[in-house]
């Protein structure tokens, strides 16, 4: 059973497509009336093809709470806010729901962090934050990095056909991290280690960002079988 952390603009199309394609999927949030909209029958923002989604997943058996499931496999999907002054993005709500995940999961659990984060993150306050509470990683517990980068307007069809990286420390983890995302994704997954997989993301990013302010000379470079167009602002 795969617990979604986080129902948001991420969390929840990502469980629902989940949930809709075959995974037993429990999805949990914090905020009660958020949960108590879906328990309703009621999607909480507007999206192509979500409601659709959101049926499917509910005849499929997803359930909404505000409790942390004690499962094998854990998809942390919280914001994280962007500053703009440090031009950092802020880890404490993940940070935060790995916490609460480490109260209830059971030893050998997967813990899929997909919200976006800067790149050393995950090394810098995710696995102190795991270390803390008496796990280690990789015996008693399993980190993966999986952020998502599908964009508002597109996500449904973005979910079904974006390409994905997923990082782990143990190729054998990631491997069955991808066989739950390949239950409905038609794009590409490739499986490489947490550390590159943040600069891929990283990289990614600032070529979005580039392309949005400038047309500019572009050149592009291989990085563990991904392919990233970099741009340059002149």
């Amino acid at each position: 059973m795969m617990n979604v952390i986080g129902l948001g603009y991420i969390g929840l199309p990502t469980a629902l497509m989940m949930a809709s394609h075959g995974v037993e999927v429990v999805g949990t949030d914090y905020n009660r009336k958020l949960v108590d909209t879906l328990n309703a029958g009621h999607t909480t923002f507007k999206e192509d093809g979500l409601d659709d989604l959101f049926k499917d997943a509910v005849k499929a058996g997803i359930k909404f709470t505000t409790e942390y499931q004690k499962t094998d496999m854990y998809i942390v999907s919280v914001p994280t806010p962007y500053d703009k002054f440090s031009k950092k993005v802020d880890a404490c709500y993940v940070v935060a729901a790995v916490k609460e995940v480490m109260k209830v999961c059971p030893k050998g659990a997967t813990v899929v962090i997909e919200s976006t984060v800067s790149p050393g993150t995950i090394d810098k306050f995710v696995r102190p934050a795991i270390k803390a509470t008496g796990f280690k990683i990789g015996e008693d517990i399993n980190l993966v990095h999986a952020p998502e980068r599908i964009i508002p307007g597109n996500m449904v069809y973005e979910l079904l056909y974006n390409n994905r990286t997923i990082g782990a420390d143990k190729r054998e983890i990631g491997e069955a991290v991808k066989k739950c995302y390949a239950s409905f994704c038609r794009g590409e997954i490739v499986v490489t280690d947490i550390y590159h997989k943040e600069q891929i993301c990283s990289a990614d990013r600032f070529c979005k960002k580039s392309f949005c302010f400038a047309a500019s000379k572009t050149w592009t470079r291989t990085i563990d079988q991904i392919i990233v167009t970099q741009v340059i602002i002149i």
